[in-house]
């Protein structure tokens, strides 16, 4: 019998086994000799087991036909839980997600389309500010040096620093490049480009100075999100629980804390008000590193105790299949899983993870998500680019995520920056392009739990349940295990769970 099979068995009595518990009955001789052992002996139990542990099961076998009289197990719940009362009500944006739409070829045609579509989605959004809808092109710029004052559109080619301070933005639109300087004297300017990266796209409001050769900036705008917007919201009391980065395979993965979070999902622990928020748990997206991988990075295969991709999917399979089956699961890759490295990335092949395609409350999305969620609009991405960023910008750190997440929300774009330690794929559409506003704004990557709000959208990074591996320690990244937000979705207000 194989891991399906024997599972599948036990579900069909109502019963799921602790990940542990199937690798205990699957060393025994006669498989399916011992399975239907098991649920003889159960079936006997005047308290059905939600879950049959390990040492449940051991009590089972070394006792033989006499079970004994009171056993640690959990009493199936009567009552539905408040998720329960609820239908699904999850929609996946598909027109933004990349699987099976990669058509990029890798030639200079394509990365023309690709910075094209980047930059006329940026300039769209820019051009709803009311201080760029008659912004004019660097050509018309140069070309009427008396014109004085000038807005402008247009992506950063390069940033560099005079011997005197200032700041010099060589800035490129369809009709050519032009300087654009940040003079030493404007602090408030000065500060603000200490932001600016490479390859993002920003409306410049200055002076056409020296004969139409530079701009003088005088203000400086992201894209941003609008100021006084209101976020969508459910009317049904119903919460959203994200987690990423569980890294299954890793000797740094934490179980006993992943199957703690999971067995607060079923309501089997936690205060009475604890167990009350689990019961409002309706979703569950998992935001990429689902697994540790193979060949990752130097050194990996030491610090692995399932050397197998096809293993280590198997594995994360057993443990969603312990959570409430009225829960609904978004999961995503990220740069750990059997993907492409390129970003966009597709979802995860049927080929790595076929019990999870089964299941009708798993969805299998590509990198980034966009969904709406019981009304609310929800944008999931591993958050790669969070090291660009981070390396980029002096101010931010691994340590707060939600101020690197806070960037890109600004830059309305999830990797800006082209040709670093994210590699993007050039496709004819910028997938990375944050073109609608999300409600609730998720990362991952970091390891580092934060959460932030801003002009109505929270932003969350999710944190992870891996302890420090070596190639971390020699990065410096200190990861917070075991601790999960959970939204809920009629106020996103956010609770921190800890299971550590």
């Amino acid at each position: 019998m194989d891991d399906g099979e024997i599972l599948n068995k036990f579900l069909e009595s109502n019963l799921s086994l602790h990940p542990h518990t199937l690798e205990e009955i699957k060393r025994r001789s006669n498989i399916e000799e011992a399975v239907n052992k098991i649920l003889s002996r159960v079936a006997r139990c005047d308290n059905t087991p939600e879950v049959i542990t390990i040492g449940y099961l051991r009590e089972l076998e070394h006792q033989g036909e006499s079970l004994p009289e009171k056993v640690a197990v959990v009493p199936r719940r009567k009552v539905k839980s408040l998720a329960q009362e609820h239908e699904p009500e999850i929609l996946i944006r598909d027109e933004k997600d990349i699987t099976r739409k990669s058509f990029s070829e890798g030639n200079i045609e394509g990365f023309l389309d690709y910075f094209r579509n980047r930059y006329e989605g940026l300039s769209k959004i820019l051009k709803e500010r009311d201080h760029l809808r008659n912004s004019c092109t660097v050509e018309w710029a140069k070309n009427n040096a008396n014109a004085g004052a000038v807005q402008i559109i247009g992506m950063v080619n390069d940033i560099k620093k005079s011997k005197k301070g200032h700041v010099i933005l060589k800035v490129e639109d369809y009709s050519g490049t032009i300087p654009v300087i940040i003079l030493n004297k404007d602090r408030e300017l000065l500060e603000l480009s200490k932001e600016i990266v490479r390859d993002e796209v920003l409306g410049i409001m200055g002076n056409v100075g020296n004969k139409g050769a530079i701009v003088i900036a005088k203000d400086i705008l992201f894209p941003d999100l609008p100021i006084n917007r209101e976020p969508k919201r459910s009317l049904d009391p119903l919460a959203l629980a994200i987690i990423s980065d569980t890294h299954i395979g890793s000797a740094k993965f934490i179980e006993g804390v992943f199957l703690k979070f999971i067995k607060w999902l079923r309501g089997e622990m936690g205060s009475a008000k604890q167990r009350a928020l689990a019961e409002s748990v309706k979703y569950l997206i998992i935001g990429g590193d689902i697994v540790d991988g193979v060949g990752i990075y130097p050194g990996q295969e030491n610090e692995l105790i399932i050397k197998d991709i096809h293993a280590q999917y198997e594995k994360f399979s057993s443990f969603l299949d312990l959570v409430p089956d009225y829960i609904e699961i978004i999961v995503l890759p990220g740069n750990h899983d059997a993907v492409r490295q390129a970003e966009p990335q597709p979802a995860i092949s049927e080929e790595f993870t076929p019990q999870l395609y089964e299941d009708p409350r798993i969805h299998m999305v590509g990198n980034p998500c966009y969904a709406n969620i019981h009304g609310v609009d929800v944008l999931s991405y591993h958050g790669r680019s969070l090291d660009d960023m981070i390396s980029s910008i002096s101010s931010l750190s691994y340590s707060q995520p939600e101020k690197a997440m806070l960037a890109l929300i600004k830059k309305r774009h999830l990797a800006p920056i082209y040709g670093g330690k994210v590699p993007l794929s050039p496709e004819s559409i910028d997938y990375m392009l944050i073109e609608d506003v999300p409600d609730i704004f998720h990362l991952g990557h970091v390891h580092t739990v934060g959460v932030e709000s801003y002009r109505g959208a929270t932003l969350i990074n999710s944190g992870t349940f891996q302890e420090q591996t070596s190639f971390q320690r020699k990065l410096n990244m200190r990861p917070d295990p075991g601790k999960i937000p959970i939204v809920n979705l009629k106020d996103n207000g956010t609770t921190l769970m800890r299971f550590v």
